[in-house]
């Protein structure tokens, strides 16, 4: 064959060869194509310190025992002790690290290494196997100086992730009085010194906590509970051996050969039999004898001797849990960690110039330069970060009950431009509103202009009777907003010490204004030992259980009695689907049947914000209707893999804030969209 022949041959098979891989190709139900192997992707490792709480059942909790007097002999108990989760952490204590996948599909084994740390240190990096929920590792900085930590998580397929790295400053404690944090700090040091924070070791030891609230004397005859082992969380590096040597408040106690009182001390301070425990006890004591700067933002001898900018500052409420989520009397902790305030996906979001306007309620330093600059936009900061205990809580500023950054009238709700006191409920108020203009919107609607739509949360305007496109009607209102939490409510307590009104302290005899979101979200939850305890009520801010099984109506029973089911029976059957249902369900007919009779109409629901298409021949009737869909219908669905719509609150907010607003609403936009089923039992009146 000649070589002409042989190219044509071989060219001819190779199209055939090409003929057969396109009709191939066009059949996708099938392919026997050998692409090349895929390189594995590696994991993307996130580091993080882990603040470690005070509490002993903790996996991995750092204990020591301790020695204390009691009235007849010594004793001696285990302690749990602390971290803040900073950079900047004191010697001899050990620092946690985690380190996660940011797709938990794709992990792997951690490899830590203590890659930097002083010459004459000794510390070792090691991994804590009883912490099973994340790969966990700690060290201990034994000198004070620099450290910093490497880890990498190297997948099953051999990739290994970008290293990532965290930086440590080892110090000592100074102690605020010795450490004149007042020189350079004035203004948030005076803040502070009026906070408890200041004030309660010192209150304490002289029993001006227990002995004020009338609290009966114990089987012993004691009026005080405080021992020593209270003070762990009331004083500045409350570690004893092994982990002492930082200058904290054991450290200082050796110094000064001092001994905590005895219970009989504590109490005879109070009733003036014996001295002040306070004011005899030594100055090196007293200097960290407070819940100081330095618990909060680390050891500060380093900053305050030699000029290093090593203090730390986070509002992560993992600093507040070291007291604040210690025990299941301390359990505020607990509770927020079950809230969506600190695990909501929105946090993860918004952030970026293009979300100016979301972060004063969607980032932690961005609703605190929010109260601080309430018209200023820009200057809002736009990092993320979820609501953790110091945004609604200022750890320097005892102006507002509980330390609570908005109190009273809530800040910057266009919507209730004559918004009423709320008491404690108004840093609610304050970001869950429609972030609508209402009658600006009216007016544009009224013109069949473009209007904006509500928020995700009209709670605000629904607890304050308004809210929604009235269509110029006057519309009736459930009693929620005006008698829910309006004045002081009385705990019932008739036990010695303790507090007369909910939401207030033991001596106080007039009692604080709860407002209905904290009457009906923060009411206690159940005790320790239910399923749900800590997962409902209080700072859980949960009336519904996060499996969404369980219906929290504590708060209902002193008008409704014992509420199970928040989709209580309507009075009729508004949607006019033939059964009188659940005001719940009833809200959820109603809403089906806007958004069935818009769509008719050439609306088209989407995935993501507005949610919905509008087309070109909508009027202000349809506008009308959609904006009380938006504003009823709550937190909005989104679209899954499949892009089905699914999810979104469906009225179920609504209903239980202003049922008969809501169901109003809803009924005069179908009765204008000319779709208000027959039969339908009237809520407009």
């Amino acid at each position: 064959m000649s070589t002409r022949k042989t190219l044509v041959v071989i060219a001819g098979i190779a199209l055939l060869i090409a003929m057969f891989a396109l009709t191939f190709v066009s059949t996708p139900r099938v392919s026997y194509a050998q692409g090349p192997t895929a390189t594995p992707v590696p994991p993307v490792a996130k580091l993080e310190v882990v603040a470690m709480p005070g509490n002993a059942a903790e996996p991995g909790a750092i204990t020591a025992t301790v020695s204390y007097v009691t009235e007849t002999n010594p004793a001696r108990t285990t302690a749990a002790l602390y971290t803040n989760g900073l950079s900047n952490v004191p010697i001899n204590v050990p620092v946690y690290l985690q380190v996660s996948a940011a797709d938990p599909k794709n992990s792997g084994t951690a490899t830590w290494t203590l890659s930097g740390r002083p010459p004459e240190s000794k510390a070792v990096i090691t991994n804590v196997t009883t912490i099973t929920k994340s790969i966990v590792a700690k060290f201990t900085p034994d000198v004070v100086g620099a450290y910093y930590v490497q880890v990498t998580l190297r997948n099953a397929a051999g990739a290994t992730s970008t290293p990532q790295f965290a930086f440590f400053n080892a110090g000592t404690y100074i102690g605020v009085t010795a450490g004149n944090c007042k020189q350079c700090h004035p203004s948030k040091t005076d803040e502070w010194a009026k906070t408890g924070h200041a004030m309660l070791f010192a209150e304490e030891l002289d029993n001006k906590v227990d002995g004020p609230a009338g609290v009966a004397p114990s089987a012993a005859g004691y009026v005080t509970h405080y021992s020593e082992t209270c003070s762990r969380c009331h004083t500045t590096g409350w570690y004893p051996a092994p982990y002492n040597g930082s200058g904290g408040y054991w450290d200082a106690k050796a110094k000064a050969n001092w001994t905590f009182p005895t219970y009989k001390q504590i109490d005879d301070a109070f009733t003036k039999k014996g001295p002040s425990n306070w004011d005899a006890a030594p100055a090196g004591v007293k200097n960290m004898g407070v819940i100081g700067c330095e618990v909060c933002h680390g050891p500060a001898e380093q900053h305050v001797k030699n000029g290093a900018k090593v203090m730390a500052t986070s509002l992560d409420s993992g600093v507040c849990n070291q007291c604040h989520g210690a025990a299941a009397n301390h359990s505020r902790g607990w509770q927020l960690g079950n809230s969506k305030h600190q695990v909501g996906e929105s946090f993860e979001e918004i952030y970026g110039p293009a979300r100016q306007a979301c972060v004063r309620c969607h980032s932690a330093e961005g609703f605190i330069t929010f109260v601080a600059n309430p018209k200023n936009q820009a200057a809002w900061a736009n990092e993320e970060g979820p609501v953790g205990c110091a945004v609604c809580h200022d750890p320097h500023d005892d102006k507002n009950p509980f330390q609570l950054r908005v109190f009273g009238k809530p800040l910057e709700v266009t919507a209730l431009p004559n918004a009423k006191d709320v008491g404690l409920s108004a840093i609610c108020y304050s970001c869950h509103w429609g972030r609508r203009d209402l009658a600006a919107d009216a007016t544009v609607i009224n013109a069949n202009g473009a209007a904006g739509y509500p928020h995700y949360s009209t709670a605000a305007e629904m607890l304050s009777d308004t809210g929604g496109f009235t269509f110029g009607q006057t519309l009736p209102n459930s009693p929620h907003g005006t008698l829910v939490g309006v004045a002081p409510l009385p705990s019932g307590l008739t036990t010695p010490g303790s507090a007369k009104f909910l939401y207030s302290s033991p001596t106080d005899t007039k009692g604080n204004v709860p407002g209905p979101c904290v009457t009906c979200h923060m009411i206690s939850g159940p005790t320790a030992t239910d399923p749900n305890a800590y997962s409902v009520g209080g700072h859980s801010f949960n009336t519904v259980s996060p499996d969404g099984l369980v219906d929290y109506g504590a708060s209902c029973k002193s008008c409704h009695g014992e509420v199970k089911d928040f989709n209580m029976k309507a009075k009729g059957d508004y949607d006019g689907n033939g059964t009188a249902a659940g005001v719940q369900d009833e809200l959820k007919g109603l809403l089906n049947a806007v958004l069935k009779n818009l769509e008719g109409k050439g609306w088209k629901a989407i995935g993501n914000s507005p949610y919905a298409q509008v087309p070109t021949t909508a009027d202000s009737k349809q506008k009308g209707a959609w904006y009380n869909f938006r504003t009823v219908f709550g937190v909005m669905w989104h679209a899954d893999e499949t892009g089905k719509l699914v999810g979104g609150n469906e009225g179920k907010a609504a209903a239980m804030h202003n049922f008969k607003r809501s169901c109003a609403l809803l009924q005069l936009s179908l009765k204008e969209l000319g779709a208000l089923p027959a039969g339908a039992a009237d809520c407009t009146k």
